[in-house]
């Protein structure tokens, strides 16, 4: 279930699933060039022989040779059917405003957009899919300031969702994300200026970063306490959580064990 979620196949809302985009792709992929191996017989077919293989029934070298030859030669032949384009590309019967060239449905990693089939001839034009032809999304005024020049920064829907950006363009071109990162209160221990911040992974994994990135590239994917550690120096401590050991803190620096709190293992 959690890589329904973490590849954005799915989502879950009051704790039902509803499909993504990119996972009703995938969907159709798998049901249209493997049918054989997303039927539900066929995984009840597999289930009873490997239970015949752990009751001694069955051996299972030749059973994993069985069902590894054809999958591979049908996988090598699906990569010279299947393009890429063909499974997350739609056409439209729309023309671009900018080129005229015919418009598509194109599935990036944030979900779909309308994008000019023309961009390989150097054509940038796209927009949100929910927004209509010729129709332009006013932008909302946000009460946030421009750090770089004080202008009042609005809320404008781009491609890849909604954005700030300074009302002062052209002059000032400063962008931020409408949702910014949160804040740990914990200074960075390998730049020493910057704030460890929460962050998510491209599979909604969280991750402590720090706020200066390029130009620091320090993370970490357990929680920071600002509490330096008493064997070796380092500045912060993790938090770990364990369901046998419970909570816990710990050195993140490689080559030391401090660690602090927790339950011992029991012996066996």
């Amino acid at each position: 279930m959690n890589t329904l979620l973490e590849r954005k196949y799915a989502r879950l809302d009051a704790k039902r699933f509803f499909p993504e985009d990119v996972g009703l792709v995938v969907n159709d992929l798998l049901t249209k060039h493997f049918t054989q191996y997303v039927d539900y017989n066929f995984t009840a077919f597999l289930e009873e022989e490997l239970d015949q293989v752990s009751r001694g029934e069955k051996q299972w070298k030749p059973l994993l040779r069985e069902f590894w030859g054809p999958f591979v030669s049908l996988l090598k032949q699906k990569e010279g059917e299947v393009n890429k384009s063909d499974v997350t590309t739609e056409a439209t019967d729309e023309a671009c405003p900018e080129c005229g060239q015919p418009l598509v449905v194109k599935l990036g990693k944030r979900g779909k957009f309308i994008a000019c089939s023309g961009y390989k001839e150097g054509c940038t034009y796209t927009r949100n899919i929910e927004q209509q032809a010729g129709e332009v999304a006013e932008p909302v005024l946000s009460d946030e300031k421009c750090e770089k020049c004080g202008s009042p920064m609005l809320i404008k829907d781009g491609r890849y969702g909604k954005y700030l950006a300074c009302s002062g363009y052209p002059a000032c071109k400063n962008i931020q994300p409408l949702n910014k990162p949160k804040g740990t209160g914990v200074v960075c221990p390998e730049c020493k200026q910057g704030e460890l911040t929460e962050k998510k992974s491209r599979y909604g994994k969280m991750f402590y970063s720090c706020n200066r990135y390029p130009d620091c590239k320090f993370a970490l994917w357990d929680p920071p306490v600002e509490q330096p550690c008493p064997k070796c120096g380092f500045p912060l401590l993790v938090k770990k959580v364990y369901k046998r050991e419970g909570e816990f803190l710990k050195c993140p620096k490689e080559g030391c064990d401090y660690k602090l709190g927790g339950k011992e293992p029991k012996a066996k």
